[in-house]
């Protein structure tokens, strides 16, 4: 409580409204994230990320507007896209699914480029400062806009809450979840939307380059600190606020320093460290119960001589 009263008193009003919005898609990433890692499917984020620029700028071609709301709307529906065209690629074709999520990445990520680089070249109205989505923008964030994203974040961690315990079985196991008589693949269906949601919110903290790394590293480092579900959902959560905060914090304090690398940096961090001492799980606690090496045979010969 008292470092967040001491950073309201010492931070702007605008970085403030910035580490509010910033930190709300942190820490929905994380719990969301969660769900995703547990599935496997880190990299569909990852593919969801690259194809919301296509997105950005048909939503700027077709209606002509620069809001937030409209621009994420629009990247949110190219990134719905790219995870049907990663499905479908999946079931009709013999190709991998780690090199048929690299075909929808690099394609999409490539005509985003495009069509972002040929509206700027052209001089379309509004289509200035597009770019800006490839590592983030939150020194344009409004007050709005920064509401925006903590209304969507709050509903994304309501859906994981409300549905946690369908959700945890299609994670762990979808084919003792669809032969119980849940809806296993709405269930799945809902939970790469949701990640496709939070990649979308999160393109103004981090950009759709470094984006997935809000809904991967958290959970990824709240899983070297706990077994269960409902703590690991609150650990990545935790982790992914308080990276949200302090990138917000650091780039506001260095000059022309992007705030989206800053947390994406700071994340890493949180994973090293939680790699380092956690109990149980971490290099530090392994090493202090790994088991005295027991003596060979000769190796005894040679003590007895």
């Amino acid at each position: 409580m008292m470092p967040m009263l001491l950073l309201a008193v010492l931070l702007p009003y605008n970085t403030l409204v910035v580490a509010g919005g910033v930190a709300a898609v942190g820490c929905a990433a994380g719990v969301v994230g969660t769900l995703s890692v547990l599935r496997r499917r880190a990299l569909v984020g990852d593919a969801a990320a690259h194809a919301t620029l296509v997105g950005v700028a048909m939503a700027l071609l077709v209606t002509g507007q620069r809001s937030l709301a409209v621009l994420l709307a629009g990247g949110l529906v190219s990134a719905i896209a790219a995870l049907v065209l990663l499905v479908l690629i999946r079931r009709f074709t013999r190709t991998r699914d780690d090199a048929a999520t690299a075909v929808v990445l690099s394609v999409s990520f490539g005509l985003g480029i495009v069509l972002i680089s040929g509206m700027v070249a052209r001089g379309v109205p509004g289509s200035a400062g597009l770019e800006r989505f490839l590592l983030g923008h939150t020194a344009a964030l409004t007050i709005g806009d920064a509401t925006l994203l903590g209304i969507v974040s709050t509903l994304a961690v309501a859906c994981v809450w409300l549905g946690l315990k369908e959700a945890t079985m299609v994670a762990f196991d979808p084919a003792f979840a669809a032969a119980a008589g849940w809806p296993a693949t709405a269930i799945d269906l809902t939970l790469v939307t949701l990640v496709a949601v939070m990649v979308v919110v999160g393109l103004p903290a981090a950009g759709a380059v470094l984006v997935t790394a809000l809904v991967v590293i958290p959970p990824v480092a709240a899983r070297q600190w706990t077994d269960r579900i409902v703590p690991m959902l609150i650990i990545a959560g935790g982790i992914g606020l308080v990276c949200g905060l302090a990138g917000v914090v650091i780039s506001s304090l260095a000059t022309r320093l992007s705030t989206g690398p800053v947390v994406v940096l700071v994340a890493a961090g949180c994973f090293v460290v939680s790699l380092v001492i956690a109990p149980r799980r971490g290099l530090l606690a392994r090493w202090w119960d790994r088991p005295a090496a027991v003596p060979t045979a000769d190796q005894q010969r040679l003590e007895q001589r």
